[in-house]
Order: C-alpha cells, then structure tokens, then sequence
C-alpha cells in the first residue's frame, strides 16, 4: 500500500519502490505520523562474487595462469561498476529528506529533530519532489512551481535519476523565511496523503 493510515505502531517496510504511512493519537491533541520511506535501486554487491568467478572461468579456457588473470580483471570491472553505481545513488539519495516520524498539534508541528514551529508562522505547507523541484500541491499561499530535469546531474547518472525520481517526494514547511523539510523519500500518492492530513490538522487552507 502506498498510502495507508492507521493507528499502531511503526508500518511494515514497503517494497523498495512504494512507501506507507500510520497515525497515532500521541495525547495531547497530537498526532504522530510514521512514515516508511521508499528506497528504490539498491547497488548490486553480488557482482563482487559473480565477477572473479566469471573471469576465472573465461581465463581457465585458456590456461591456468591466464585464470589468475581473469579473476583479477573481473574483480576490478565488478568492483568499478558497484562502487560507480553507490556514488551515482548516493548524490540523488543525498537530496531526500530522510522518512521517519514527526508530529502535528492544533497549534504547531513538531519535526523529526524535536524542533516545534507554530501553527500561526507557517507561511505554506508544501509537498514537493525533492530531485526535481515540482511541487505538486501547497496550502497557505503561493502556487506550485516546475524544477529542471536537467540540474539531476550528468548523463551517466540519468538511469538511477529516474529510478529515485517517483519516490522522492517530500513535505517541507515555510515559515520564518526559511523552508523546513518535514518527512520524505515517499512516492506522490503517500506524499499527497500526509499532505492532506498534515494541512487539515494545521487548519490551512
């Protein structure tokens, strides 16, 4: 389920392409969201095995010493590739808020680290994708504005790029003239339920 309320505790881990979210009655007239993010590609490590038996097998063919040879040159092209692909994940992943838990109060709402900022200073709520910057929805005042594709980064990136670009949408507040990233690596469907939910809490229209 990519966007599911309920109260109870923590939910489940979602498929690595989908994200899930619980409420929870935190007394007080505060409600607590618990969101499991989306994680999306992971970096293929089995190749570090798979490599050197590879290219021990295809220098077998042609003598022993040449198989020494092989596994060597298959380990590197593995370990390249691998350690390639954890840097091109990473800068993306980099830009997310992480998910997590956060609270939401008749008067305020409470971030992840502990920092609270009133009900009456928030200037919007935003929903935004975090690598591209379109921002699909807003409460309080303003309208959404189209980021570039472009600015993700080179083009050997473009393939993890698109992977994480579903699953990196995120809550942020504006208030105090600055932005503040609430919760995110959340697909657009769970990112636009917490954002209802969130907005109608704060009482924003």
């Amino acid at each position: 389920m990519s966007a599911t309320a309920a109260a109870g505790p923590s939910p489940a881990a979602p498929h690595p392409n989908q994200s899930s979210y619980r409420t929870s009655d935190a007394g007080g007239g505060w409600t607590r969201f618990q969101i499991a993010g989306a994680t999306g590609p992971t970096v293929p490590v089995w190749l570090l095995a798979i490599g050197p038996a590879v290219g021990g097998s295809l220098g077998l063919q042609i003598g022993t010493a040449q198989a020494m040879g092989g596994v060597l040159a298959g380990f590197f092209l593995a370990a390249c590739y691998v350690l390639g692909r954890a840097g091109s994940l990473s800068t993306f992943r980099r830009h997310r808020a992480p998910a997590g838990s956060f609270g939401v109060g008749p008067q305020a709402i409470r971030l992840p680290n502990g920092r609270q900022i009133a009900a009456k200073s928030i200037h919007r709520l935003v929903c935004r994708n975090a690598l591209d910057g379109l921002i699909i929805t807003t409460a309080g005042g303003g309208s959404g504005v189209v980021g570039g594709v472009a600015a993700l980064g080179a083009a050997r990136h473009t393939a993890d790029a698109n992977a994480l670009l579903p699953l990196s949408y995120q809550i942020e507040v504006e208030a105090e003239g600055r932005s503040y990233p609430v919760v995110g690596c959340m697909t657009g469907a769970t990112a636009n339920a917490v954002f209802d939910e969130v907005r109608r809490l704060l009482d924003l229209s």
